[in-house]
């Protein structure tokens, strides 16, 4: 008799219900607020909560114990917990690390995804990076190739050769006309859109949030029964 376990099976085996969690735990995280039945929010809850305090620990080098010894700096012992630490937090998430995003199409695939206002904000910054970075963009990188060319000059009545380094993909001036990327070819030059994975978003931006509360990181409202076969039916979402 199971008395008293409070671990729900869900019709799956041990590691199908693992992979169900790291699915809700990866959605939870990437939008912050989900709707799925109140068993497996509460189940969800239970390893969110874990998750989130291996973070918090992650950000604060007082809980971490570095002491160093052994032939290791204080920074060398705690850059070794840190990644220990994401390594465990990784295993709570699936497809957890951060993206790079390769071209023109494929970053224009993304951005259709997003929100409008995250689309608008990508957009304004891959036009002119002096506008402020969207939180999700880690770096983003233009169409720019550079190579090394060598030319001929004439110095004092004698031929020198001068290497210059020019840019592909770049507008500038040539022969008093603006000659950029639609008009040459870029010599295999590729956008690269950086993206934050889970992972980070979840050390970065949102465990800082809880770093004064212990506990109680997630609030779960219940929707009632779904239509069909009758379950009950809850949203999960950060407290903060």
């Amino acid at each position: 008799m199971r008395h008293q376990i409070k671990l729900r099976k869900f019709g799956r085996e041990s590691h199908q219900r693992k992979a169900l969690l790291r699915s809700l735990c990866t959605s939870l995280v990437k939008y912050e607020k989900i709707e799925t039945t109140l068993a497996k929010a509460k189940d969800l809850r239970r390893v969110m909560e874990k998750a989130v305090t291996l973070a918090k620990n992650y950000n604060n080098p007082e809980k971490l114990n570095a002491k160093g010894g052994e032939g290791q700096t204080v920074e060398q012992h705690l850059a070794a917990i840190r990644a220990a630490k994401r390594v465990a937090l990784s295993s709570y998430f699936n497809a957890s690390q951060d993206r790079e995003i390769l071209g023109r199409n494929e970053i224009k695939k993304y951005i259709s995804n997003l929100k409008t206002e995250d689309r608008k904000a990508v957009e304004k910054y891959m036009e002119d990076q002096s506008n402020p970075k969207p939180e999700f963009v880690l770096d983003y990188i233009p169409a720019v190739a550079t190579r090394k060319v060598t030319i001929k000059k004439t110095v004092d009545g004698k031929t020198v050769k001068e290497e210059i380094t020019k840019e592909r993909g770049k507008k500038r001036e040539v022969n008093g006309k603006t000659v950029g990327a639609a008009s040459e070819k870029r010599g295999g030059a590729t956008r690269i859109l950086r993206v934050e994975g889970v992972l980070t978003k979840l050390l970065n931006r949102i465990a800082p949030r809880f770093k004064d509360v212990n506990g109680g990181y997630t609030q779960i409202y219940k929707l009632g029964n779904r239509r069909g076969d009758n379950a009950e039916m809850a949203i999960i979402q950060f407290s903060k």
